[in-house]
């Protein structure tokens, strides 16, 4: 997932909402401290994402389906025998 993803850049904007709320509007925090945590909140977004999505949605053919252990030619495991 890339760090410039919409999905990571608005989960930043609501968790630093506070700082740059104070650093743009209120102007009450220097905006360098406000872009920082900005910047800072990107970060921590984009590793948690990522981290979901790796566990979540794994790549094709990186889980492998399961193999009977020891099937005999020609006979269905599936089906109970007839005597």
């Amino acid at each position: 997932m890339s760090p410039l993803n919409g999905i990571v850049l608005t989960s930043a904007t609501v968790v630093a909402s506070p700082a740059l709320w104070s650093s743009l509007v209120k102007q009450t925090m220097p905006l360098d401290v406000g872009l920082t945590r900005y910047l800072i909140a990107v970060g921590i977004c984009w590793a948690l994402f990522s981290l979901v999505a790796e566990f979540a949605l794994p790549s094709p053919g990186a889980i492998k389906p399961r193999q009977p252990e020891n099937p005999k030619a020609g006979e269905e495991t599936d089906q109970p025998e007839t005597p």
